[in-house]
């Protein structure tokens, strides 16, 4: 007799096969500029004094930890390179399988392990990234709809499957590493506005690469883990998509090009566009319609800190409209005080945008559209109106090279100052290529103001 288990694997087993499959070339070579961002961000977010005060909290090991000039336990190195590289929300995200941010989990545990072999990082990082879109498109929009945070839990098993292959396990060992993360899985949305949401990412990284540490050292997890978590999470079984393995980068892939909720991006490009076209003129009032399910992922009362701001719709089409930018300093403490925003053009324009709701926007498997539709008034009376129906970065509406640039330019220098920014900028292009994490390594630790301190630096 033939039984449906015999037809399709279950998920442990249908991941677990992910972790041996090849890597295309295709995959590897568009893997090294999603690294390439992902390190670039994590610079940026290792220079923030609340990543100083995670590192006072860990102890110290054999490995030299993105982001950090001391060594660290393993585990606390993928905690350390995931918080850092989540802390500014400026990493990129997937928004309609996984509903996830894919590449810090999965690189956070990867480069705990991978020492200097660019070419196993970069082929870990995709097995992580496309397990996390598998599982996702098993247990999504499910999960996220119940209020869990798809980075967090679905990236502890991303974290696991990179990790069971840097260590090469077999597929009976990655099997059992998976069903260990689903004891750990964890974390939700409502962290969103504050420091526990890169802190959950960052955990699920430590977590899946401890569950393959131990896999391979004989662990074995429950047969029924990760079926009992997807009840205990939404209340039903989760089973693996029909479809073909996924492609990476997938199709709702976004490299962000503003350090915010992706749900702010198209609202963001359209206010931008339209005040380009308008030199200096600020608007008299701003209409913005987003899809009620993108809106639900946002904050809906007044952003008080920068952290808010980065889930606040009305902070930054303010932002977008006043300065004609949406960059890392709109959301420093500098930009707030006494929980307004500090620029007076910013705080007057905050009264003048109407958000609504939009169910004409074009959606995929998620459900959720990431477009919005954007009307300025001008002071003279004159009216412009753009509809954007997905974020800047997507598949739909790549980024530019030199927009590219100039992000990872603007997060070297966070780091490093202006000047090493632009010497660092070719290091970190080269950082997937044969001794390229090496190289930049060194230079960073050449730095000056970093040489002789236990502070922070990448990698």
């Amino acid at each position: 007799m033939t039984s449906a288990a015999l037809i399709s694997p279950s998920l442990d087993t249908g991941l677990a096969q992910l972790v041996a499959a090849p890597v295309t070339e295709t995959e590897r070579l568009a893997s090294a500029a999603t690294i390439c961002d992902t390190l670039a961000v994590a610079l940026a977010g290792a220079a923030d004094p609340r990543a100083s005060a995670l590192l006072a909290t860990l102890a110290g090991g054999p490995v030299q930890a993105p982001g950090c000039a001391r060594g660290l336990a393993a585990v606390d190195a993928a905690l350390w390179f995931g918080l850092c590289a989540h802390l500014l929300d400026y990493d990129d995200d997937e928004t309609e399988r996984a509903m996830a941010h894919l590449s810090v989990p999965c690189l956070a545990a990867a480069l705990a392990l991978a020492g200097d072999d660019g070419a196993l990082l970069a082929e870990a990082y995709v097995t992580g990234c496309k397990a996390m879109l598998m599982l996702g498109a098993a247990w999504n929009p499910a999960l996220h709809g119940a209020g869990w945070h798809p980075s967090s839990v679905l990236g502890v098993f991303g974290a696991a499957a990179a990790a069971s292959r840097m260590l090469a396990l077999s597929e009976a060992q990655s099997v059992e590493a998976l069903r260990l993360a689903a004891a750990l899985a964890s974390g939700t949305r409502g962290a969103f506005g504050g420091m526990g949401k890169p802190l959950q990412v960052g955990q699920g990284a430590a977590s899946g690469l401890r569950c393959a540490m131990l896999a391979a050292r004989g662990w074995q997890g429950s047969a029924e883990s990760l079926d009992g978590l997807a009840v205990a999470l939404f209340g039903r079984q989760g089973r693996l998509p029909e479809e073909q393995a996924p492609e990476f980068p997938p199709q709702g892939f976004v490299t962000k090009l503003y350090p915010s909720c992706t749900a702010t991006h198209a609202a963001i490009h359209a206010v931008l566009t339209l005040r380009a076209a308008r030199p200096g003129a600020i608007p008299a009032r701003i209409r913005a319609g987003l899809d009620p399910r993108a809106l639900a992922i946002l904050i809906p009362h007044r952003a008080r800190t920068g952290d808010e701001g980065r889930f606040s719709l009305d902070y930054c089409l303010a932002v977008a409209a006043a300065t004609g930018t949406v960059t890392l300093g709109a959301f420093e403490a500098a930009a707030f005080d006494d929980a307004l925003p500090a620029d007076p053009q910013v705080r007057a324009l905050l009264d003048r945008i109407e958000v609504v709701e939009a169910d004409d926007l074009p959606f995929g498997p998620s459900g959720i559209a990431t477009g919005a539709h954007v009307e300025i008034m001008w002071p003279d009376g004159g009216t412009d109106g753009l509809t954007v129906d997905a974020a800047p970065g997507s598949r739909a509406l790549p980024a530019r090279s030199e927009a590219l640039e100039a992000k990872w330019h603007d997060c070297l220098a966070r780091h490093a100052g202006a000047e090493a920014a632009t010497g660092l900028l070719p290091l970190l292009r080269r950082a997937t290529q044969p001794g390229g994490i090496a190289d930049l390594r060194a230079a960073l630790a050449d730095l000056p103001q970093f040489q002789g301190k236990e502070e922070c630096r990448i990698p």
